[in-house]
């Protein structure tokens, strides 16, 4: 966890540097100014929202102060590459850490972020934390934990990118845009250009190169035999890296703004927040249901904002489900990203489905009696929200190709069905989603 105090001691460290373009510098202040954020990062890795709201001022004070910084050295950045090496690694961090808390950036953080590229257009490719850097915001990472930001990081590192960056005068055919009448991360062209009064571009860059690279690597692990695909690495198995890389990839190589149409939207709704609690309601249990409000709709999802510091946290890609109004049905969603506020938190939830039914799990056919099995959440086809139906279970449930599925009809008759798995969907921090198919052919 992250502590306001150690927060507030960075601040006023960070405060007091100011950056010099010599070796000598760099070891005694420099580095030294980067493991100290490398550690906060460490602590940010398993954050649950909403933060105290002190934690949040404090973080708010830092990155200000952190701009700033920033906004002073440019100038040197441009001018001298050990500078320019130095601000990249700071940035870098700085995105990082915005991600993992889920605090905004500060005005003028992709504005200065730009004015860096630019010293670049046209002269010489960027590599290193400036690349990485830029990889990893093309991407709009705020879907992902903590661990999967990390894991992604090492990866892009790993791939070594090497990004040409365009001046205005060299548009691309497609890839990302940055403009300096814009303080925004890149954006994908196809989404830059169809604004309304479409600003000025200032640089054009492709990541089909690392696009290419990802594709290579997702056959790899998804090659392998099931046992291999089931072996975690960071918290991850590789059916959950493949499912990562497999985002990255269509970021990358198609834009992240491809939406369903949303419409704004306010109503109240009910929410089930977590595992338990979810599974526990659908069994016909006691369930805590927490008022939300709904302020954004489409048919892959919604829009909440929720200002309860005292109920329940959250996290990206943690289950619920809601209803909203006065609709009948529950929906099972996951939690997609977050925004931390002064006040509470704007949260996206992306639909998996429609009136999840509980199901027992087993390796084997004799199942009910006891029924000591492991339980998941069985969604059905509904197009086009659900094209094929799934099943949401926690981690290392499902350990084979093939698990015998039991319902509970209403008459009190348990339904046995072998399920075959085609596709997974999904990993979160505790659950995993499966696509699957029922096997008309049932073993004996």
């Amino acid at each position: 966890m992250i502590d306001e105090r150690e927060i507030e001691a960075l601040r006023r460290r960070l405060e007091r540097i100011r950056i010099r373009t010599d070796s000598a510098w760099l070891a005694e202040e420099g580095r030294p100014l980067l493991a100290s954020i490398d550690e906060l990062l460490h602590h940010s890795v398993a954050l649950t929202f909403p933060l105290p709201a002190s934690d949040v001022l404090a973080l708010h004070r830092f990155m200000t102060t952190a701009v700033d910084r920033l906004e002073e050295w440019l100038p040197d950045a441009r001018r001298n590459e050990l500078a320019g090496k130095f601000f990249a690694g700071f940035a870098l961090r700085l995105y990082l850490l915005s991600t993992m808390t889920r605090i905004v950036l500060p005005p003028g953080f992709w504005r200065l972020l730009t004015q860096l590229g630019h010293a670049y257009a046209d002269k010489e490719p960027v590599r290193g934390e400036l690349a990485w850097l830029l990889a990893l915001a093309a991407a709009d990472p705020r879907f992902m934990d903590g661990k999967e930001l990390l894991w992604a990081l090492r990866w892009i590192q790993s791939a070594s990118p090497v990004i040409v960056l365009y001046g205005s005068g060299q548009s691309q055919e497609d890839g990302f845009v940055m403009s300096l009448s814009l303080d925004e991360p890149p954006e994908p062209r196809a989404w830059f250009f169809g604004r309304e009064n479409a600003p000025r571009a200032t640089l054009f860059f492709s990541l089909e190169e690392l696009a290419k690279r990802a594709e290579e690597e997702i056959h790899l692990l998804e090659g392998g035999g099931w046992a291999t695909r089931r072996h975690q690495e960071g918290g991850l198995s590789a059916d959950g890296r493949a499912a990562l890389l497999r985002e990255l990839l269509d970021r990358w190589r198609y834009g992240w703004q491809r939406r369903l149409p949303r419409k704004p939207f306010d109503a109240m709704a009910e929410l089930l927040v977590g595992w338990e609690a979810v599974l526990s309601h659908r069994l016909g249990l006691p369930a805590t249901i927490h008022p939300v409000r709904v302020t954004d709709v489409s048919i892959s999802g919604y829009e909440l904002r929720w200002t309860d510091n005292e109920g329940p946290i959250f996290f990206p890609g943690q289950i619920v489900a809601i209803r909203v109004g006065g609709d009948v049905r529950w929906v099972l969603a996951l939690v997609r990203w977050l925004r931390q506020h002064p006040n509470g938190l704007q949260m996206g939830i992306q639909a998996l489905g429609f009136d999840p039914e509980p199901v027992a799990l087993g390796q084997e056919k004799p199942l009910p009696a006891g029924t000591s099995a492991q339980m998941a959440l069985s969604v059905r086809k509904a197009p086009p929200l659900r094209l094929q139906s799934a099943l949401v279970c926690t981690k290392g449930t499902v350990c084979g190709p093939k698990l015998v599925e039991a319902s509970e009809s209403a008459v009190g008759k348990w339904l046995l069905r072998q399920v075959h798995f085609i596709r997974f969907e999904a990993q979160t921090r505790d659950l995993e989603v499966f696509q699957f198919e029922v096997d008309p052919f049932m073993e004996d």
